[in-house]
């Protein structure tokens, strides 16, 4: 029998869901549950929680794990629910980790599928079907082992691997584009928030910090990020690239050349204010930041022909009216002779004398592809492009300085329906104390929460309690506070060459952290919210309008902390762990892009940065791929 149908496993999920969800689950959750662990990064972590699911099916791992004797499948509900609560507040890291990953296992399995919880809880799904129209791309699946011939090839396919495409094939480069994850068109995109989990994120969302304080979101699907994310297109700060140009060596990032390259890449990808209609979600936050007198304003957006209709909070799961400028530089890319390439996992860096010589990857279906190429460009992100640089055999910084801009959130309970998941995907933001401490304080942003995801950042302390919460999911919104991190985590690899994540919070960090959410309650209370909580597992919560309720709360929050796991964070945006510099003890890579170790291996996305950007970097993307590629062409012309 395949090992994700063992019985015994399959068992102990049953009773965990039961325990996590209460009686009358959809059975189809503990298969679902398992199906969600084919996903993680590493075939190591995987067995290590099989291996740990199955202990507790026996006597003595359940005596072990849970302090009695009896097998975890044959446990009741109420038993179920009693392990449950007694891993997350347990002592030992281990046993807080499991809880999380069960809990999450669970609510995402029966939240994030069309059922009767949907109705319960007033949650639409899809809005109709996706459009009857050809995709407008036609990229290439191989189905038997091959070798490819061309002047350059680029690993990843998002906003870096796009630009940079877009221009050498402009410049009549021999191209080619190999993207690990599928091509998925208007007419695939079904808006099943499980669908769009499984097929257009990075390991279907599964990874996070080896602590599980951070879950990791990015893109994986022919587009990469700029498919599924917000279309939010910050220029890079002036504080921030006179700090990249301090820390690098590098002058571009003051001298204008860079701000030139931002500028000509916000014209190309149709970055406008035009398009930021405020659903219910951004306008709470705008009404509360206008009572306290904050700034906000209406973000700039990627976007073209947007409709703005109530299908946009569902474009986190790909656009189908096409306003998205998410492939935009691909399309043009293809138009001028790139090959685009699906389905293929570069697994190495092929390099001879120094000098990179092209790649090898292998498909789900185990063939071979061998691209043979003047020059490598990796722009597969902040966390895949150090893994492939780590397989290859660089060392050096490679991996070093990962920032995560991790997310957190105050929330708030409305009297009125809210329906977090619909609207415009971003409309509106706040740098009110972004300022703080040299300009690391946090930024104020919502994002639409669908209930696969959104169930999980609930406070779960009983299935009846969290049952109760998720009846109220329509009346919840939230303002996120993203500090601009000083904290530097690092990509390492497990045995089997998958990337694993080490970062922990810095007290600087921590400390900010709290006051942006402690700030971001302000904003939720001044909005009307009826009562307002925190992140923490414990459901730290104040009724706005209690004498000196927010004041004693935000004490309570502070106790409770931020660090080691004690809130799980969201990153949307990582960057810097192969960073510019001009000195190799420092950096990863030189000032033209290239590799301090390999010649003629160039990176060109997030994985750049010097330092944190602090803001959405998708633009900074731009701007930093759009000058690599400049100089690649010349050096190759």
């Amino acid at each position: 029998m395949p090992e994700r149908r063992d019985p015994r496993v399959l068992a102990v999920l049953a009773a965990l869901a039961r325990g996590v969800l209460g009686e009358g689950y959809a059975s189809e959750v503990p298969d679902r549950m398992l199906q969600t662990t084919d996903h993680l990064a590493s075939r190591s972590q995987r067995s290590q929680l099989l291996g740990v699911l199955r202990a507790v099916a026996s006597r003595p791992g359940a005596l072990a794990l849970t302090g009695r004797p009896t097998p975890v499948s044959w446990l009741g509900r109420a038993e179920a629910e009693r392990v449950v609560q007694s891993w997350a507040s347990s002592r030992f890291a281990f046993q807080r980790r499991l809880a999380s990953t069960v809990t999450s296992l669970a609510l995402s399995s029966l939240y994030g599928y069309p059922g009767p919880e949907w109705d319960r809880i007033g949650y639409p799904g899809p809005l109709g079907p996706p459009p009857d129209k050809p995709n407008p791309l036609e990229p290439l699946v191989i189905d038997h082992d091959e070798v490819i011939n061309c002047d350059v090839v680029l690993v990843g396919s998002g906003a870096g691997g796009g630009c940079v495409a877009d221009h050498l094939a402009a410049q009549g480069l021999d191209v080619v584009v190999l993207e690990k994850g599928n091509y998925y068109g208007p007419r695939d995109f079904t808006h099943l928030e499980s669908d769009a989990t499984r097929n257009m994120y990075l390991y279907g969302m599964t990874l996070a910090t080896a602590d599980l304080g951070c879950r990791i979101i990015a893109g994986s699907t022919l587009g990469g990020g700029t498919v599924v994310n917000y279309t939010t297109s910050f220029k890079t700060p002036p504080h921030v690239l006179r700090q990249w140009a301090e820390e690098s060596g590098i002058d571009a990032f003051v001298s204008g050349e860079i701000e030139d390259y931002l500028d000509q890449m916000a014209i190309r990808v149709d970055v406008n204010t035009d398009s930021s209609a405020a659903g219910k979600r951004d306008a709470l936050m705008e009404e509360g930041l206008k009572k306290l007198g904050w700034h906000v304003d209406m973000m700039p957006r990627s976007v073209k022909g947007c409709t703005q209709d109530e299908q946009c909070g569902y474009c986190g799961f790909g656009c189908r009216v096409g306003a998205k400028r998410s492939r935009t530089l691909l399309q043009a890319a293809a138009e001028n002779g790139a090959r685009l390439v699906v389905g293929v996992d570069v697994r190495r860096v092929k390099i001879s004398d120094g000098r990179a010589t092209g790649v090898e990857a292998v498909t789900a279906r185990g063939h071979r592809v061998t691209v043979n190429a003047r020059a490598v460009v990796a722009t597969a992100g902040s966390i895949e492009t150090p893994a492939l640089l780590l397989r290859s055999g660089l060392k050096g910084r490679v991996g070093h300085n990962l920032h995560l801009h991790p997310g957190v959130a105050a929330f708030g309970i409305f009297d009125e329906d809210v329906r977090v998941w619909e609207g415009t995907l971003q409309a509106r933001y706040s740098d009110e104390i972004r300022d703080r401490d040299g300009g690391y304080g946090p930024i104020f942003e919502t994002v639409p929460a669908h209930p696969g995801a959104g169930s999980t950042t609930l406070p779960w302390l009983s299935a009846a309690q969290h049952r109760k919460a998720m009846e109220g999911y329509k009346k919840i919104s939230f303002v996120a506070a993203l500090p601009r991190d000083e904290t530097c985590g690092r990509v390492r690899l497990t045995r089997d060459g998958s990337p694993v994540v080490t970062y922990k919070l810095t007290p600087g960090d921590e400390r900010r952290v709290a006051d942006g959410v402690i700030d971001a309650a302000k904003v939720i209370e001044a909005a009307g919210a009826r009562e307002v909580y925190s992140p923490h597992p414990s459901f730290i919560s104040y009724r706005p309008g209690t004498p000196g309720g927010h004041e004693r709360w935000a004490q309570e929050t502070r106790r409770a902390g931020y660090a080691n796991g004690a809130v799980t964070f969201f990153s949307f945006h990582q960057m810097g762990s192969c960073r510019m510099g001009v000195d190799p003890a420092t950096s990863a890579i030189g000032p033209d892009n290239e590799t301090h170790e390999v010649r003629d291996l160039f990176v060109a996305d997030s994985s750049t940065f010097p330092t944190a950007s602090g803001v959405n970097p998708m633009l900074s993307i731009y701007g930093i791929a759009k000058r690599a590629a400049t100089k690649i062409a010349s050096r190759l012309a």
